[in-house]
């Protein structure tokens, strides 16, 4: 068994005026070396995250537990990785103002007529990427997530710091808060503090039991619940300055085709490519062998009505345009509602304002290519469309919309290219109604068929409760159906 060194923690915490809050009792009661490594694991289970935590985690050997002990052992490593992670942003907010205010005190003694060309701030990230052998570019962007969550964002880093969220999520959740439209405002960085705080009481509780890609989903929703019309302008923005097509060649006689476009136009080129993959014409097409080469035929097919390698099909392949599906989700009143700042939807499950959904019905050609599925204001799905009318289709249309991915915890397969599974079996009982029906990935669905995995219980709004082979429960909440309605004066949350 791994034993500490005695000097470890001799020297720590550094002599200071006064010890910070969030260190103590963080060195009181060490394992002792009588203890068991269960009693190590229990102990470090019980404790908050941070130094003392990670003491004890040190003290087990995790081929020595049992599986559900492992699996414990597992998270508290997280917990205290996102200690850590949170303890470097603090670091590098409070190093950075202390070589600030040693190159300004620096700056006034030279009285150097030049040295308004050179900041404090950019000697000090210059001196912190030298030392920490960083690049001058990531340390500027380290710097200044740092500082964010030293100043608006301080909840979100309180939440790392107690191993709440990880490093992954922090990350995503931030990029999100930085498009509300006072960031970068210092004259109204109160008010920016207060937006960031409304949504991080919201988000951090969800990211605890989701995937940073939910969390920053669910951060993106209440963003543009708050900015609607600052949405649409990096829109309009987007269109004029980043989209394009652009092919950068790798090693070995392939390429990459980069392209930036519109997302209902994305979801509707990929759902094409997928479609045509799935063709029987490729399974014995020469070449073809991974799903991804697969893809990657179906889209020369498309654009070129030539196969290359893929001796099967010939010409152009127009039925996989045809069953292209953009399932665009939108609330009644926002059809009838002018007002920008009207609840938005989701295209593809991608949460969008009112007007992107307003603009993209208006060009969209009366094509099967776009299903529009409507919501009344509680967000019940009132409407499936016109294109087709056999209670079985309009179920699965209404399941994909409603749930956007595979209903197990964490998966992000989209639910249109899921199978739909009987929470309880149909021939246990288990009806075939919205109460009882999801989607599951093939692989997830696989796991609760055969692997021990199944669902104790299962809502009408998605969510579902799951239960591991080892006895563990595991709770999934889908994302809302459409972007919450904005007050006049507040956020609605």
């Amino acid at each position: 068994m791994f034993e500490l060194p005695d000097d470890l923690l001799a020297d720590w915490p550094p002599p200071v005026a006064e010890a910070p809050a969030w260190l103590d009792d963080e060195f009181d009661a060490l394992p002792e070396e009588s203890w068991t490594v269960a009693d190590a694991l229990a102990d470090a289970v019980s404790r908050p995250a941070g130094v003392g935590q990670l003491a004890n985690l040190l003290q087990v050997d995790p081929t020595a537990l049992s599986a559900d002990e492992a699996v414990a052992f597992a998270q508290q490593v997280k917990r205290v990785s996102a200690f850590l992670a949170g303890f470097e942003a603090r670091a590098l907010a409070g190093v950075q103002a202390r070589l600030v205010a040693h190159f300004e005190a620096e700056k006034v003694d030279r009285a150097d007529s030049a040295s308004g060309f050179v900041t404090a701030e950019m000697l000090a990230s210059a001196e912190l990427a030298a030392a920490l052998r960083v690049s001058p570019r990531a340390m500027d962007i380290q710097l200044e997530h740092a500082a964010d969550l030293a100043g608006p964002m301080l909840p979100l880093r309180d939440a790392l710091e107690a191993g709440l969220v990880s490093a992954g999520h922090v990350s995503a959740i931030a990029r999100e808060l930085t498009r509300l439209p006072l960031a970068g405002d210092a004259e109204r960085s109160g008010e920016y503090a207060a937006q960031c705080a409304r949504i991080l009481a919201i988000v951090i509780p969800y990211a605890h039991t989701h995937t940073a890609r939910q969390a920053a989903r669910k951060t993106k929703t209440l963003v543009l619940a708050i900015d609607p019309r600052g949405a649409d302008e990096r829109r309009r923005d987007a269109a004029e300055r980043e989209h394009g097509v652009w092919l950068t060649p790798t090693e070995n006689g392939s390429c990459e085709i980069t392209a930036v476009l519109p997302l209902a136009h994305g979801v509707a080129v990929m759902d094409a490519i997928t479609t045509l993959a799935k063709d029987p014409r490729f399974e014995t097409a020469d070449g073809c062998i991974t799903a991804g080469q697969r893809k990657v035929a179906a889209l020369v097919t498309l654009m070129l009505g030539d196969p290359g390698s893929v001796a099967t099909i010939e010409g152009p392949v127009p039925e996989a345009k045809i069953t292209a599906r953009v399932s665009v989700l939108v609330p009644l009143a926002t059809l009838t509602n002018t007002d920008p700042a009207a609840a938005g939807g989701s295209i593809g499950g991608e949460p969008v304002t009112a007007d992107t959904i307003r603009d993209l019905l208006i060009d969209a050609d009366p094509s099967p290519t776009l299903r529009k599925l409507v919501t009344d204001a509680a967000g019940c799905i009132i409407d499936a469309g016109r294109g087709r009318y056999a209670i079985s289709d309009t179920q699965r249309r209404l399941i994909a919309l409603r749930d956007g991915t595979c209903r197990f915890p964490g998966c992000t397969r989209p639910a249109e290219g899921c199978e739909i599974d009987h929470a309880r079996a149909y021939d246990s009982g288990g009806r075939t109604d919205l109460d009882n029906l999801g989607p599951l990935c093939k692989h997830h669905h696989q796991l609760k068929t055969h692997g021990g995995w199944h669902i104790t219980t299962s809502r009408r709004s998605g969510a579902c409760t799951w239960r591991s082979p080892l006895g563990r429960i595991y709770h999934h909440e889908p994302p809302p159906p459409a972007l919450p309605q904005p007050a006049e004066t507040s956020p609605p949350f």
